[in-house]
């Protein structure tokens, strides 16, 4: 009986990532780098609501529209060349 029990655990447990692995195939991570130093890795947002292609798309279009704010907010506060800041996406969940 407890044979059994740990027998159906296990294939429940397996059968759970199997099922999350699958589920994250359609999922993209946007990223900045750490404002002003343009260095280290920090998470904006996950696209996790439609297909993959989609999820692609409106992340990188989402990356293209925070840059685009970082260089009208540069040129608002007169930032020096040093002061930099870049934004890119990832396929997956969320990454350190």
């Amino acid at each position: 009986m407890k044979k059994n029990q740990l027998l159906i655990g296990l294939s429940f447990i397996v059968l759970a990532s199997a099922c999350t692995k699958s589920e994250d195939q359609h999922i993209y991570t946007l990223y900045s780098t750490n404002f002003p130093t343009d260095s280290g890795r920090s998470g904006i947002a996950t696209f996790d609501l439609v297909t993959s292609e989609q999820a692609g798309v409106i992340c990188q279009e989402a990356a293209d529209l925070y840059t685009e704010d970082f260089q009208k907010r540069k040129k608002i506060n007169n930032w020096d060349e040093s002061t930099k800041v870049r934004y890119w996406c990832e396929k997956g969940r969320f990454k350190k």
